[in-house]
């Protein structure tokens, strides 16, 4: 019997090395067909991305409904799903409406600036030919062909027009594309809330013909933990985003920083980025600022590096690192590698991820030291078996 495991352990063990040699070598091929299954699939992933944020309002209204009638109705789910696309565009708008205010104010004051610095680099390069006539005398010196750079002028800027039509019909045709993609994954989302306990009832059904028991119900443990780390997450980012834009109003009102309230607002949206959300809302502070007053914007950036400390290293781990069960410097390395390895999306998606392998390995090698009967502490040494 021992030596039929280990030879099921050898033929697994080889079966996996010859998955991934022919990964390796095959790579462009299945980026190619990874690519083209995620632009089918598209409005579907976003769909079930859409449904699983709004599962979190959409509970939460439901129990409360429960809570006040004392039962379950069936049109409690249409409303908590009306409800919670309610208040997910009024975010949005008041989002908007915070912050397009203060880009006008911006652009006014930058067309104001504008003509003001045009004319100081104008008089500098007078000064500077008016006082540097060998400069002058040695570009006139220089062989130019004038008709030349006529004629690439006038092809730059043919090319140019040109780039700006096709650019434009392709923005179109994208704006498009986009609308239609959004409005499918809508309803596909709504779909998904309205007869999640149906899917994920056929789900079980279909593990559970598939696998013997023992590994269903693992799988199926598997998923439920997932749900409840990804779920955990989610809710973490949500109340990462409200501290970190409190945080930034408030230090923004003590110092006296002007469009405090839209960059307060852009900081904490940005906070669902995790760490860095905070420094990609003090590039967009330093710009608003800057336009008013360029000491003051540097003043910013040594603030914003300042809350991007307290909540990278203090605030971030505690709220988004304790509700998915990671260890804070195991939040800030996932963070850091994901959103090399894969950008934006790795940073978004790896603390959860990790956060599961971590829940799963954790529990594996409990469950087998449980059954070897072995308790292993900080100073463990030369271990015996538990007596019984």
């Amino acid at each position: 019997m021992e030596i039929k495991k280990n030879w099921n352990r050898l033929l697994g063990l080889f079966l996996i090395l010859i998955l991934v040699y022919w990964t390796v070598n095959n790579i462009a091929a299945l980026r190619s067909i990874t690519s083209v299954l995620s632009s089918a699939f598209m409005p579907f992933i976003i769909g079930s991305a859409i449904a699983f944020i709004l599962n979190l309002p959409v509970k939460i209204i439901e129990n409360l409904l429960i809570k006040w009638t004392g039962k379950f109705k069936s049109w409690y789910r249409i409303v908590s799903i009306l409800l919670s696309l309610f208040i997910v565009v009024l975010f949005f708008y008041a989002l908007f409406f915070l912050i397009i205010p203060d880009l006008q104010q911006t652009v006014a004051s930058f067309i104001e600036v504008v003509p003001d610095a045009i004319r100081k680099a104008i008089n500098v390069f007078t000064d500077f030919i008016h006082n540097n006539p060998r400069v002058v005398e040695y570009v006139q010196g220089l062989d130019i062909d004038l008709n030349n750079l006529q004629q690439q002028a006038v092809h730059t800027a043919q090319s140019f027009a040109t780039g700006m039509i096709g650019s434009t019909l392709a923005f179109i045709t994208s704006t498009i594309d986009s609308i239609v993609t959004i409005f499918i994954a809508l309803i596909f989302a709504i779909y998904l809330l309205t007869m999640k306990e149906t899917l994920v009832r056929q789900v079980k059904k279909l593990v559970y013909s598939i696998w013997s028991l023992k590994w269903a119900n693992y799988f199926v443990n598997v998923g439920k933990k997932a749900n409840e780390i990804f779920s955990s997450f989610v809710g973490g980012q949500i109340i990462e985003m409200f501290i970190l834009g409190g945080m930034v109003y408030l230090g923004m009102w003590i110092f006296g920083f002007p469009y405090r309230l839209s960059i307060s607002a852009v900081t904490g949206a940005l906070a669902l980025i995790p760490i860095y959300g905070a420094l990609l809302g003090g590039l967009i502070g330093f710009i608003l600022i800057a336009v008013v007053s360029f000491p003051q914007a540097l003043w910013f950036i040594i603030f914003i590096i300042f809350i991007q400390q307290v909540e990278g290293n203090l605030v971030y781990p505690r709220v988004v690192g304790n509700s998915v069960g990671l260890p804070g410097i195991w939040v800030l390395l996932v963070v850091s590698v994901g959103g090399t390895l894969f950008g934006l999306v790795g940073m978004l998606v790896a603390v959860p991820i990790v956060s599961l392998i971590y829940s799963l390995v954790g529990a594996t090698v409990n469950h087998r030291l449980s059954q070897r009967d072995l308790n292993v502490q900080t100073n463990s040494s030369d271990l015996q078996r538990n007596k019984k």
